[in-house]
């Protein structure tokens, strides 16, 4: 995947670690786990542009035994974030963390929006009636306008100045990494895993897209567009335009839009997905101790308080409900309130 690969992996190392940190892989057989390593512990080699962080393995053993070895590479505490438990990797790990003899604690990082898809024809027959009407109306204003759109999957450099001189005239603010997103397209570029489109009006550029394509997968990565553009929703059309060009001529299963759950990707992916964090200490030290106790075992209690809770709820369902609901229906109504 173009997230796990070692181009996106040096990308970050060269570009987003803070002072006093340095890159390290921490290794049990083919299985590694990239990480930065400072006096203050360590942490996944992630950054704000992540969407999904696990280990490189071959398979779910051997990331459950670079888990399960975890005290020899965290001397005293480990955070991780971006991780998918759905992952049968990731959950290998993490089963191994769990034995590794490190206290730990899991956390809701971030939502993602998804879907798995098999051409842009059906994928975009399922697109809400209101996304798709929009976009005839905008399609047909920016054609009037002579818009041009064009898809490329090599020779970014052009493209990412012309992305850069977009994102300036958008909503967004300033990178928190500048030299990772030119980097990280050249790099992971070389190895076929950048598309890139733009949009065009009256010559200008007014929107840009990168998207991340690896293995049968495609990440909405960055989208920006000018601000003195709107009305014409460069947006929605450039996405469409992409999805069109992009998911079959790359055989593409699964379509990712990326962190955040903003409201208009409900329209564009179905598919609602938690990310989680990870935090594991080491409490033979006093480092990881104070980690366990300020930062894990709230975690734990505030869990537990709220498994009580759930309990509580659905014994009460129970008892009140009982003379209206039959044995089937009593039995399933505490489940539901169970998993509230």
């Amino acid at each position: 995947m173009a997230e796990l690969s070692p181009a996106w992996f040096g990308a970050l190392a060269e570009t987003t670690l803070a002072a006093g940190e340095c890159a390290e892989m921490a290794r049990e057989g083919d299985a590694i786990l990239p990480i930065a390593v400072s006096m203050r512990g360590a942490r996944g080699l992630t950054a704000p542009y992540t969407t999904r962080y696990a280990p490189m393995a071959e398979n779910v053993e051997s990331a459950r035994a670079l888990g399960a070895k975890a005290k020899t590479y965290v001397r005293t505490v480990l955070r991780l974030d971006a991780m998918d438990a759905e992952d049968p990797v990731t959950a290998a790990f993490l089963d191994g963390l769990g034995q590794s003899g490190l206290a730990l604690a899991c956390y809701g990082h971030f939502i993602c929006r998804r879907e798995k898809v098999s051409g842009f024809t059906s994928y975009w027959a399922e697109r809400p009636s209101r996304l798709r009407n929009t976009w005839r109306r905008k399609a047909s204003a920016a054609e009037k306008a002579g818009a041009q759109f064009t898809v490329l999957r090599d020779n970014f450099s052009e493209a990412m100045k012309l992305y850069e001189a977009i994102r300036e005239a958008s909503w967004k603010g300033a990178e928190p990494h500048p030299g990772f997103l030119p980097l990280m397209v050249e790099r992971l570029g070389a190895e076929g895993m950048v598309r890139m489109g733009l949009m065009r009006l009256g010559g200008e550029a007014v929107a840009a897209q990168i998207w991340l394509v690896a293995q049968g997968r495609a990440t909405i990565f960055k989208l920006v567009h000018r601000r003195d553009h709107d009305a014409y929703s460069p947006g929605t059309l450039l996405t469409a335009v992409m999805a069109a060009a992009v998911l079959d001529s790359d055989a593409i299963a699964e379509l990712d839009f990326g962190r955040g759950d903003d409201p208009y990707k409900r329209d564009w992916a179905k598919d609602c997905v938690r990310r989680i964090g990870v935090i594991a200490a080491n409490v033979t030290t006093t480092a990881g101790l104070s980690v366990y106790l300020r930062e894990i075992l709230p975690m734990r209690m505030m869990r537990a308080m709220r498994r009580q809770e759930g309990e509580n709820r659905a014994a009460s369902v129970a008892f009140h409900a009982a003379p209206f609901l039959s044995a089937p229906e009593r039995e399933s109504k505490l489940r539901q309130e169970a998993r509230a």
